[in-house]
C-alpha cells in the first residue's frame, strides 16, 4: 500500500522516473505475494484436504479423544 501511495505521489508531483520506479516495484510485490498465497494454498489442499466448503465440515478428521456414540463403554467401578 506504501509503494502504491508513494507512486501516486510521484505522479501528481510530476516526477514520472520515481512513478514508474515505485509503480513497478508495487506491482512486483503485488505478483509475488499473490504467487506465495497461491502456491501455499496450492500445497495446503494436496497435502491436507480438498477445499473445504461452508456447510460441510467433513474434511476434518475426528479427533482420537472422541468416541463412537454406539460403542459401549466399560463401567468403572469404586475400589
Amino acid at each position: 500500500m506504501a509503494l502504491l501511495a508513494m507512486a501516486l505521489a510521484a505522479a501528481a508531483g510530476h516526477r514520472s522516473g520515481l512513478a514508474i520506479v515505485a509503480a513497478g516495484v508495487c506491482a512486483a510485490v503485488a505478483i509475488t505475494g499473490l504467487l506465495v498465497f497461491e502456491s501455499t494454498v496450492h500445497r495446503d489442499r494436496v497435502d491436507q484436504h480438498e477445499t473445504p466448503h461452508l456447510l460441510s465440515d467433513s474434511y476434518v478428521p475426528e479427533p482420537p479423544w472422541k468416541g463412537h456414540e454406539h460403542e459401549e463403554r466399560p463401567e468403572r467401578g469404586w475400589s
